[in-house]
């Protein structure tokens, strides 16, 4: 009888220990297992710009090598990145490729269009159409 509280309290220690073990390797291997993470806070995908240039700006967490369109870019201590970036008229894909230290990789496709706003004819220039006097005086 004296023998079974000694056993099972030798037991309950190589449970505890088996579990510790296996938290803190779960740990220490996270990082590999999660692989990169990126997050692309603005623009958003499939967004119309009325203007060329925009900025992007995102987050990437367990990245060794980060790259826009092939071009590395780089993140501040905390994992942030901000790029300008030049639209031409219509459809663009850009891509956002993360490398971990491990060789896993992560790839984000953002499209934008990008269409240039015309402007309106001004209730001054619709006169001067249809032969009003001109206000405005343009030195050649």
């Amino acid at each position: 009888m004296e023998k079974t509280p000694k056993l099972i309290i030798g037991i309950s220690a190589i449970i505890i220990v088996a579990i510790g073990l296996a938290v803190y390797a779960y740990f220490q291997s996270r990082e590999y297992l999660q692989g990169p993470v990126l997050t692309i806070d603005e623009p958003l995908s499939g967004s119309l710009s009325t203007t060329s240039l925009i900025a992007l700006h995102g987050t990437a967490k367990n990245v060794a090598f980060l790259t826009l369109n092939g071009r590395q870019i780089f993140t501040d201590e905390l994992g942030r990145f901000s790029e300008s970036l030049l639209l031409s008229e219509g459809y663009s894909i850009m891509t956002l490729e993360a490398k971990d230290r491990f060789g896993h990789t992560k790839t984000k496709k953002l499209e934008l269009v990008y269409k240039p706003q015309v402007p309106l004819p001004s209730s001054d220039e619709e006169g001067n159409k249809k032969g009003g006097v001109n206000s405005e005086i343009s030195n050649p």
